[in-house]
């Protein structure tokens, strides 16, 4: 059925109107006069029934084109269940027309009074427009009717707005992001339910709160910045992102806020519709590109540094091997012009030295001197070279063997300065018992050269296992030194005192860390200068090699 009008029916006004209107509806359908005045005197009575019932009602007219014959149909509300106040209108109507239904529904009653039309026109969709906007557009005959029109339009409307509003709410509701507007002070004046579902918040709340318990710490002041109608006014849309915390478990996942106008009279104040969308999984995989990136730059870079290491790496070994390869081949090559400048030297001593005037016997003790020390330095050289380059052979080492051999090498400078060595009970370690020999000789040795005149020395050798290595000191009651120059004890060629009063080459204690490194352990010392030195050197107690 096509519905063509509507009348509510509350006073006797509005009966005239739904006479009036059934009237109209049989003229365009071209019934006649007396077919007319039947028409509208059914729909009266049973209207009427309903105004004298006291309960709001309507009256709607319209066209059954359904079936091969057409009707008029006249339906009639009522608001209240009980079909006994119509009774007297409807037993005199239901004589006036074709056919009726009752129809009960839980607000109410309708009856629906068909009359059967026979036009000599064709009814179609566009004669039925036709004839809806000729009820729309008919001329009130009186203020009553005028404004009653009025009246209904604005309830239409009024319907139409809340129908539309409740089909936005639905349609906000059912899309999976969060959709809001605000007003021009930025305070939140609707919301979709996936706002209070997601940070657990209403908007009144929100507007409460300023947002603060729901937007990131860093974010926050850009976004209620944001929110601001000074930063909004004049803009076309605004979009920022900040991370959002989700109620049900705490996290703060990245959100894009997009900000747009809505149309608005010139008199009225602006307001801006909002969406929130989740990028939280979009910012991760931006984040992930970005460090893969950087990953990737990093890994060149490293490259990069690794093939110009290796290159300083192959030319440092290179020029190692040079040098090693030289000391050895120098310090070869240097031993028997040095072994001939000392046998010439001595010889001339011994022979000649009556025949020479005091200042050519001092030359020559000079010279001969000077001989000694070139060989000193050659052998150690010599030495350091092949500490550093052969290969270690690891075998057990018993380091009470190690140190008597040593005293019994060094048994004349002992006994020349009168030394007493305590010597506690040493542990077995695995090592190369040659280099091991090196670095006891050479310790005991500086401690012997070392030693204060008038004072008797006293050399101290313990030891003290620490985890998997085995600490040995080595005391004693010498010069001591000055620990400033710790930094630079243990590298070659360095001396702390004049070569006039103690000798040396400077090499011993660079050999010591040298075998101290290869057996994967290290060196040290403690000293006060005058009162004696402390060199302590820490072995693995087992290593593989």
């Amino acid at each position: 059925m096509q519905e063509l009008a509507k009348v509510t029916l509350e006073n006797e006004m509005d009966l005239i109107l739904a006479h009036k209107r059934s009237m109209k509806l049989a003229e365009l359908a071209g019934l006649s006069l007396s077919a007319q005045t039947t028409f509208a005197t059914a729909v009266s009575e049973v209207s009427r029934t309903t105004i004298e019932s006291g309960k709001s009602g309507c009256l709607i007219l319209s066209v059954d084109t359904s079936q091969r014959e057409k009707y008029l149909v006249a339906r009639l509300e009522n608001n209240h269940a009980n079909l006994s106040r119509s009774q007297e209108g409807l037993e005199y109507a239901k004589k006036l027309v074709n056919r009726y239904t009752i129809l009960q529904h839980d607000n109410g009653t309708a009856i629906e009074l068909f009359f059967y039309i026979a036009p000599g026109f064709r009814i179609d969709i566009h004669k039925l427009d036709e004839w809806r906007s000729l009820f729309r557009n008919e001329p009130p005959l009186s203020p009553y009717e005028e404004l009653k029109r009025k009246n209904e339009q604005l309830q239409e409307l009024s319907e139409r707005v809340q129908k539309s509003e409740t089909q936005y709410k639905t349609l906000t509701n059912s899309l999976p992001l969060i959709i809001f507007s605000l007003n021009s002070e930025g305070q939140l004046i609707y919301a979709n339910d996936w706002l209070t579902r997601y940070t657990g918040l209403n908007p009144e709340q929100l507007n409460r709160t300023g947002w603060k318990t729901v937007v990131h710490a860093d974010d926050y002041d850009a976004f209620q910045m944001l929110l601001k109608s000074e930063v909004l006014k004049g803009t076309a849309a605004v979009k920022t992102q900040a991370r959002l915390k989700h109620a049900p478990d705490g996290d703060y996942l990245w959100h894009q806020l997009s900000l747009t106008p809505a149309l608005a009279d010139k008199d009225q104040s602006p307001t801006w519709t909002g969406y929130l969308v989740d990028i939280h999984a979009q910012k991760l995989v931006e984040e992930t590109l970005k460090d893969n990136q950087e990953l990737k730059e990093t890994q060149h870079q490293l490259k990069e540094n690794q093939q110009t290491m290796e290159r300083y790496i192959e030319e440092l070994n290179r020029s190692n091997e040079e040098l090693q390869t030289f000391a050895f081949v120098a310090s070869h090559d240097l031993q028997e012009p040095v072994r001939k400048l000392l046998f010439y030297s001595d010889y001339l001593l011994k022979l000649y030295k009556d025949a020479l005037d005091k200042k050519g016997s001092d030359v020559l003790q000079s010279m001969h001197a000077a001989a000694q020390r070139m060989r000193s330095l050659i052998q150690d050289l010599l030495l350091f070279s092949q500490i550093n380059k052969e290969e270690i052979v690891l075998r057990p080492v018993d380091l009470n063997k190690i140190v008597g051999d040593v005293l019994n090498d060094l048994e004349m400078g002992i006994r020349e300065k009168q030394a007493r060595i305590d010597v506690q009970s040493l542990p077995q370690i695995q090592g190369d018992d040659r280099m091991i020999r090196q670095l006891f000789g050479n310790l005991i040795s500086n401690s012997i050269k070392y030693s204060q005149e008038g004072t008797p020395l006293v050399i101290t050798i313990s030891s003290e296992q620490k985890g998997a290595a085995f600490e040995l000191a080595f005391r004693d009651n010498g010069i001591g030194f000055d620990e400033k120059y710790l930094p630079q004890l243990f590298t070659l060629f360095q001396r702390l005192h004049p070569r006039e009063k103690y000798k040396g080459t400077g090499l011993g204690l660079a050999i010591c860390k040298k075998v101290a490194d290869l057996h994967g352990g290290r060196i040290w010392a403690e000293a006060t200068e005058g009162s004696g030195a402390t060199f302590f050197v820490s072995l693995p107690a087992e290593r593989v090699s």
